[in-house]
């Protein structure tokens, strides 16, 4: 039987500092071109009440869609494609709203009729900007990317903001797996210490039971 391990790796791109700072305490997460790579289960943001998530991988929107990354989530400010499960909105309660670009899309069209979301003809313009052409190779691969304008942090490269999001993962997982190691690393020293102490006290038991035999 073999196991896989999720595990991300860096790459070795300095997480910005002011990053940190907002994506811990922001109320609007902004997610841009989240990859399919999964999420550290200690990756949490309680501060946020609206999640933004611009051209995401739909692996990567089951991924961190979830109430318990998102405890206190209100509001989903939608610029992706389907997502990987089409009833994802199961999985919060239906006060949370959903606010979608003005196109027709089959995810889009369903949210709406069935009174889960709204489209807003605004939304695409309030968090992109300066649309960039990418060509592929020979042409082929023909994709687009975008500087966000971000609330509360402005207008940054979108590429950027996705490869520090990513080394933000990294963070955490890289915290969590030194946590672990600490509380591996107590719970070996605990023991270690319970049978040198159990052994002592054998010890003492034998040494008095050998005495009353001399008696």
């Amino acid at each position: 039987m073999t196991f896989t391990i999720n595990r991300l790796v860096s790459l070795n791109n300095h997480l910005n500092i002011d990053f940190i700072k907002h994506i811990n305490t922001t109320n609007n997460i902004c997610l841009y071109k989240l990859g399919n790579h999964y999420i550290p289960s200690n990756v949490f943001f309680p501060n946020a009440t609206s999640l933004t998530l611009i051209n995401c991988n739909k692996t990567g929107i089951v991924n961190i869609f979830t109430p318990a990354i998102f405890p206190n989530l209100i509001n989903v400010n939608y610029m992706s494609t389907a997502p990987g499960d089409f009833k994802i909105y199961e999985r919060f309660n239906d006060k949370i709203k959903w606010v979608f670009p003005n196109k027709t899309y089959d995810f889009y069209d369903f949210m709406v009729e069935t009174g889960r979301g709204k489209k807003d003809s605004e939304l695409i313009k309030q968090y992109t900007t300066n649309k960039k052409l990418i060509d592929g190779k020979n042409g082929f691969d023909i994709s687009f990317e975008f500087d966000l304008n971000i609330p509360e942090y402005g207008i940054i490269n979108g590429e950027w903001w996705c490869s520090q999001f990513y080394e933000y993962l990294v963070k955490q997982q890289n915290n969590h797996n030194h946590t672990y190691q600490d509380k591996s690393t107590q719970f070996i020293q605990e023991t270690e210490e319970l049978e040198l102490e159990n052994e002592i006290i054998k010890q003492k038991i034998n040494f008095y039971n050998f005495n009353d035999n001399l008696e």
